[in-house]
């Protein structure tokens, strides 16, 4: 790999030990890549997540202690947030998780990150602009930047992220170059997504089939919405592993089907009727029978139109006794909720919020649930195994409040 001189005296730990570090790590993972050199971020997404696995906070202070400061825009991902411990007095939570999960953001935020905790970045400023080369972490974030916005960036892991931030650098590789920007497979819309739901579940069936593809959707209605990519992304994502998509007259890098693909020919095909939509509504849905335990709204975070519509929905009932109604929300979403009235309706209706959290960094394989209801194809698909193990069912906003409210 060549590299500048500034960044040899990186290397060279002429900026102190956590670039040295840093540097370090990210050469070596360009060196395993092919990578031929080192490109300049705008802007890094982190995680300080896995409080129960004591490496995390340990790789988090070792970097911290040696004196990393973040020197590009640096947001952090949702992790157990302190506000939230021991939600309820039945469900004690262990110390030393609320111990970790604390250690993770003091270090994270004394290098300098934006304390967003939120999968949702782009909607807390951290926006770049199609063709930036940046370094995000977490899955749904990852496809929105590449994908929606036209930013560049690889599945950064735990670790590379940090090194990328304390640095400014990533190396070059991987979905940085515009050769592996280019869609490889090809998927036609026999029916048209209307609403959330059916762009989840869209979403969840182009990952479980085509892995780590690009995929080229041909036939999404020009009425399509960010926050409709949004869930499609995660979904997609969290089913598969794709971190870039194309939609057609859509999304920035494919204005027409023959730019999206740059000259590739699909190495897959596939089609999306009804018959696809009814075996994903089948394989998603891992609940039977058997007493719902919580219903989980906000995967990826919802924006404040959605909380607007939970409000609408569930104004003037009252989650059943023996449920938790679980949102996870960022910080600047529930502040205008706040302002708007709309935290009130939803804590009077028995709503537990959870601000800058996600129900995977709590400890609820302890709590006893079994059955949950949600409204976000990722979750459906993530929450059936370690840590969680829930039986999912999987429907629309209106379903979780019919389902976890009277």
């Amino acid at each position: 790999m060549i590299l500048t001189d500034g960044e040899k005296k990186m290397l060279d730990g002429a900026e102190g030990e956590a670039v040295r570090m840093a540097m370090e790590l990210l050469v070596s993972l360009g060196n395993a890549y092919g990578a031929d050199k080192l490109v300049q971020i705008s802007s890094a997404h982190v995680l300080a997540v896995y409080p129960h696995v004591e490496a995390s906070p340990e790789v988090m202070e070792k970097f911290a202690n040696a004196g990393g400061k973040f020197r590009v825009t640096t947001t952090v991902d949702p992790g157990h947030n302190e506000k939230n411990f021991d939600k309820w007095p039945e469900f004690k939570e262990p110390e030393k998780l609320k111990h970790n999960s604390i250690r993770l953001a003091r270090a994270v935020e004394g290098m300098g990150a934006i304390p967003t905790w939120s999968c949702t970045p782009y909607y807390q400023g951290n926006l770049p602009r199609k063709g930036e080369y940046i370094a995000w972490t977490e899955s749904s974030a990852i496809s929105f930047a590449n994908s929606v916005l036209g930013a560049r960036t690889n599945r950064t892991t735990i670790g590379v992220d940090l090194a990328s931030a304390i640095t400014g650098r990533t190396p070059y590789f991987g979905l940085l170059l515009d050769e592996n920007r280019r869609g490889n497979a090809k998927v036609v819309l026999e029916k048209q997504p209307k609403n959330m739901y059916d762009y989840n579940l869209l979403g969840y069936i182009i990952g479980k089939n085509l892995s780590d593809k690009v995929p080229v959707i041909v036939g999404l209605p020009e009425t399509t919405t960010s926050n409709q990519l949004k869930v499609l992304g995660a979904a997609a994502a969290g089913s598969g592993a794709i971190a870039l998509y194309h939609a057609i007259g859509i999304t920035p890098e494919a204005e027409t089907e023959e730019k999206a693909f740059g000259g590739n020919k699909p190495e897959i095909e596939m089609k999306i009727g009804q018959k696809e939509i009814s075996e994903a509504e089948a394989d998603i849905n891992t609940y039977q029978s058997g007493e719902i335990d919580a219903v989980l709204i906000g995967c990826p975070h919802p924006t404040i139109g959605e909380l607007v519509e939970l409000a609408q929905m569930i104004r003037g009932r009252k989650v059943i006794e023996g449920i938790k109604f679980c949102l996870f929300v960022s910080s600047d979403v529930l502040m205008l909720a706040r302002r708007m009235g709309i935290e009130q309706i939803l804590v009077q209706a028995g709503v537990d919020i959870f601000e800058g959290d996600c129900i995977l960094f709590c400890p609820a394989k302890t709590w006893g649930w079994k059955n949950i209801v949600t409204n976000s194809a990722k979750y459906a698909n993530l929450l059936p195994s370690d840590p969680t193990y829930f039986n999912v069912l999987f429907t629309d906003m209106k379903g979780c409040v019919e389902k976890g409210t009277v």
